[in-house]
């Protein structure tokens, strides 16, 4: 089974980051944009794990949601992962509530870590994946792009859980499968 541990945007906030999805699509040829009910902000990428460590996994969910009490999430900014010179990655960042999103990633992240999973080598950024750009995009395209969203925020949104999940992969694209919901 491959997993991952996440929080969801709100329905208003699914909207608003499918319209500058819509809005960046006219401009970058080669994106496959994430549709809006795929779109999630991971906490953890668990990868392929054996089913009989859901119980586990679903046991250091519940010892990191005390960690955090129920948060306004919004999100703004939007930038390109590793860089603008090799974009793979149009992604948004969390502009209030990422005190929360990382306290939150840290706790599951020593919970999981307790009971024999591997550590994280990367550091946690909070972000929403909005795009994989599919083949290089000369950087002098997408900055003046980036630079002309630096306004860009949703509204806030209440979050009060966060949700195990299962990904299915497919020529069409993932698709995901809510296994459990803990509630913070």
């Amino acid at each position: 089974m491959r997993l991952f541990v996440a929080i969801d945007p709100s329905a208003e906030q699914q909207e608003q980051l499918h319209r500058l999805q819509r809005d960046l699509s006219g401009s970058l040829d080669g994106v496959k944009w994430i549709p809006p009910a795929g779109l999630h902000l991971t906490l953890k990428f668990l990868g392929e794990q054996e089913q009989d460590l859901l119980p586990v996994i679903m046991e250091a969910m519940e010892e990191a949601a005390p960690a955090v009490a129920p948060f306004t999430l919004q999100f703004g900014r939007i930038g390109v992962f590793p860089s603008p010179q090799r974009a793979r990655v149009i992604w948004t960042g969390v502009t209030a509530g990422a005190d929360e999103i990382d306290t939150l990633a840290h706790s599951l992240e020593a919970a999981l870590v307790g009971k024999g999973f591997p550590a994280e080598r990367r550091p946690f950024k909070a972000h929403l994946t909005l795009g994989r750009i599919r083949r290089p995009l000369p950087g002098q395209q997408l900055q003046p792009l980036l630079k002309a969203r630096t306004s860009f925020t949703t509204k806030g949104a209440p979050v009060q859980s966060m949700r195990l999940y299962q990904s299915h992969l497919s020529s069409r694209g993932a698709h995901y499968t809510a296994l459990k919901e803990i509630f913070f």
